[in-house]
């Protein structure tokens, strides 16, 4: 089967970040001002915080991309530069996916019984559901925070029905013939 899905995800910005990267601005703009009118040697802190500004404008943009392909997971980061591969996870590495608040997660949960090491792809958007995936790694289990699609939830599904754990979610409407387990 060649099956493959690809999920955009672009975070979103901060409140703090569009702050900080103002104040920036404004204090590259200060500078510079101060260096034409006073003395040129405000012109090195105008230029380094021109630096800092651009930096961190490319620091903090965060961009992810989910492909599921035949029995893959694949999640890369987007910048200007190209792609970032983050992970490369096989359908059958995939020990659960559930909602973050569900009690198959609770184990994995900061302080839980089980010591995971967490990644975070969302977008932080209040209108898009993510999901928790646990995959099986060595030393210790991997823990992705996931917007994942209702078409990507059957496509891992499909491919290893035992991890997917949803209930009461509403996704079931997305796919009328998928029964939980």
């Amino acid at each position: 089967m060649n099956d493959s899905l690809v999920i955009s995800v672009s975070r979103k910005t901060r409140p703090s970040e569009t702050l900080l990267r103002r104040l920036m601005a404004a204090l590259g703009v200060l500078f510079l001002l101060a260096g034409i009118m006073f003395s040129t040697a405000f012109m090195l802190p105008c230029f380094l915080t021109v630096l800092c500004y651009y930096w961190y404008r490319h620091a903090s943009k965060r961009e992810y991309e989910y492909t599921l392909e035949d029995d893959t997971l694949k999640i890369d980061r987007v910048s200007d530069r190209g792609r970032d591969r983050q992970y490369e996870i096989p359908f059958d590495r995939i020990i659960l996916l559930c909602e973050p608040d569900a009690p198959e997660a609770m184990p994995y949960k900061k302080g839980g019984t089980v010591q995971v090491v967490k990644e975070d792809y969302t977008s932080y958007r209040e209108d898009i559901p993510y999901y928790t995936v646990i995959v099986r790694d060595e030393p210790k289990p991997l823990k992705l925070l996931l917007d994942l699609t209702p078409e990507a939830i059957r496509m891992i599904r499909r491919r290893n029905p035992s991890a997917v754990r949803l209930t009461g979610t509403g996704w079931e409407k997305f796919s009328p013939n998928v029964t939980n387990n």
